[in-house]
């Protein structure tokens, strides 16, 4: 795996088919959490959403929307408001349906370009990120962060440099099926921070670019 670059006006890194598969399966779980269904299912020539120009609509529901039952659903879609039922369950009802949808259309996305790959001229290991869709990428790596989080009962930072310790410190011997499911998901979890991390870097060194040169160089 390589760490994500500017190249050719994109955002390109390097994942060969194993990781693809990895992050392909928790993109598509978490699709599902949120409503989308089985991406496995889609049709082959179903046009990708775009992941920058995906917004929110203006669907408007009348009646309530629940909170949803998942905690790792509710991190992705949390309240308002800690204070204000009202407000929260207002807030919800405005915005929740067209919120899944923006983030679903840019998983499926995610999902596309690891699945089918890049297009003609680029390697075949490369996950190609247009410039103008590096910010809605970082998000769902968020997104699908904040899922794997609440699996492994990561609530803070200090819980997350606990997970870093906790596989630095790990032989791998331990053949407990609820300890290999750890280490397997704490694994994607700090492998997909690099892997965001690299993004956000050059997403800011395109600001700190453009902010001196008043435009971002390909």
């Amino acid at each position: 795996m390589r760490a994500f670059r500017r190249e050719r006006g994109a955002y390109v890194a390097e994942l060969d088919a194993t990781e693809r598969g990895v992050f392909a399966a928790v993109v598509a779980d978490v699709v599902d959490l949120l409503g989308g269904g089985r991406l496995e299912e889609r049709s082959g020539d179903e046009p990708s959403p775009t992941p920058e120009t995906t917004a929110l609509g203006v669907t408007m529901r009348t009646q309530e929307i629940e909170p949803p039952d998942d905690d790792a659903v509710r991190r992705l879609l949390p309240d308002a408001s800690v204070d204000d039922e009202e407000v929260a369950a207002e807030f919800r009802r405005l915005t929740e349906d067209d919120l899944r949808r923006v983030k679903v259309d840019r998983l499926v996305w995610l999902w596309d370009a690891l699945v089918r790959g890049p297009g003609d001229g680029w390697l075949a290991d490369a996950l190609v990120v247009p410039g103008d869709q590096g910010a809605g990428v970082a998000a769902t790596f968020t997104d699908l962060r904040l899922v794997l989080a609440d699996r492994l009962g990561l609530h803070d930072d200090e819980d997350a440099e606990s997970l870093y310790v906790e596989l630095e410190e790990d032989s791998g011997e331990d053949d407990d099926p609820q300890v290999e499911v750890r280490r397997y998901l704490g694994t994607v979890y700090v492998t997909l921070s690099w892997l965001q991390e690299s993004l956000m870097a050059a997403l800011l060194d395109d600001l700190g670019r453009a902010g001196r040169t008043g435009r971002a160089d390909d």
